[in-house]
């Protein structure tokens, strides 16, 4: 099990809370109380104005703890959820988690003969990695998550995961490697590949190798250069040619793409920034844009494009959402 602090955070929270708004009230309050009001309009307008006040900080604290929870976690067997950044090297019965600013990495201990499931939890605006106990190494993309157990079972190894990410499974004949994936079920000996499940498709492109996609019992083999596309509704799997290059680059930190739905541009840049973006004009929704975003330069980069190619104005509201707007 993991060693716990010596101190309660919930408590630690509640009491900053309560120090914080004593801070910012007592100036307030002291002033009432050498310059009590005289009559009742005034003590109600006094009373509006705490009130308002009141709000107003509980908001930027509410603000402040989102921000906070924001960060990469793991969630252990046993329910504790610990920020990466703060990990280093831990140990459950199974095995030993050691972290780092870019990659988990497990090392197998001996077994306690049951499954400890841990969950690999990545934000958006962040990617990370995790290499298994078995050698394989899981690259994960911003919004996604992967629950894993901290040693595979002797005749199969079985991850779950959402968002996207891109597997090197460690070949190994008589232990295959399946990772379910909402409706899908990826079933490979040795390979690599990339599975994306963000909007309302389930897409695989295989990269080397060779696996079998599982939809409902129906098995779909694929070759490397291949993708099946999977709707989440119907089932139905459909095979297509991929470009490597463009499915891959967010490895390399970019986002590629042509003749593009400006929406799903969009999704991809809040998953990206950790934003969120509204297109308020209607007529922008059948735009169609080809573009690559570079995840270590801003988004104004992509935003005084965007304005210069195809005349959208943005504006960033007092919440810190984007707005998009024809000029």
């Amino acid at each position: 099990m993991f060693i716990q602090p010596d101190f309660n955070m919930s408590m630690f929270h509640e009491e900053h809370y309560i120090r914080s708004l004593f801070r910012v009230f007592d100036p307030f309050i002291r002033l009432l109380r050498k310059h009590p009001p005289t009559n009742r309009a005034i003590t109600v307008a006094c009373l509006a104005l705490f009130s308002t006040g009141l709000a107003v900080f509980q908001r930027q604290l509410q603000r402040s703890a989102l921000a906070e929870a924001e960060v990469i976690t793991l969630q252990t067997y046993d329910g504790h959820i610990l920020p990466i950044v703060h990990l280093g090297t831990a140990s459950t019965h199974d095995a030993i988690f050691t972290a780092d600013s870019t990659r988990l990495t497990l090392t197998a201990k001996q077994s306690s003969g049951r499954a400890e499931w841990n969950t690999l939890t990545v934000p958006r605006g962040y990617t990370y990695s995790a290499a298994l106990t078995d050698g394989s190494l899981v690259r994960l993309n911003a919004g996604s998550s992967l629950r894993f157990p901290s040693i595979f079972g002797p005749d199969k190894r079985e991850v779950y995961m959402e968002g996207e990410a891109y597997f090197e499974a460690q070949d190994n004949a008589n232990r295959s490697f399946t990772i379910h994936s909402g409706q899908a079920d990826i079933i490979v000996l040795g390979t690599a590949f990339n599975v994306n499940t963000y909007d309302q498709h389930i897409r695989v492109s295989l990269v080397s190798g060779e696996v079998m996609v599982n939809v409902k019992g129906k098995m779909t083999r694929l070759k490397p250069g291949l993708a099946a596309t999977i709707d989440k509704q119907s089932g139905q799997v459909s095979v297509t040619p991929f470009e490597e290059n463009i499915v891959l680059a967010w490895l390399d930190g970019l986002q590629i793409y042509v003749a593009a739905p400006l929406r799903d541009i969009c999704n991809a840049l809040e998953r990206m920034y950790n934003i969120r973006i509204h297109i308020d004009d209607p007529k922008l929704l059948g735009m169609h844009y080809s573009v690559i975003v570079n995840r270590q330069r801003p988004i104004q980069n992509f935003l005084e494009d965007l304005k210069a190619t195809r005349k959208v104005h943005s504006v960033f509201d007092s919440m810190g959402e984007l707005h998009l707007n024809f000029q």
